[in-house]
């Protein structure tokens, strides 16, 4: 959701004024960063896959 041109962040959720929407979720730079240089084994990897997962939950939302 943006208000007052931020965005709320899936990952950190704060508002935040750059990132990348998916659909509908949005992911700011940082938390973009963050998961770009995850390597799959770390320990909060796992988290960022569970904050991710919502997107498709949209998109099956905006499908139906």
């Amino acid at each position: 959701m943006k208000v007052n041109g931020l965005s709320k962040c899936i990952v950190c959720e704060e508002k935040k004024e750059h990132g990348i929407h998916i659909i509908e979720a949005f992911v700011c730079e940082e938390c973009e960063k963050k998961i770009v240089k995850t390597e799959t084994d770390a320990p909060i990897y796992n988290s960022f896959v569970e904050k991710l997962r919502c997107i498709s939950t949209v998109k099956e939302e905006i499908a139906n």
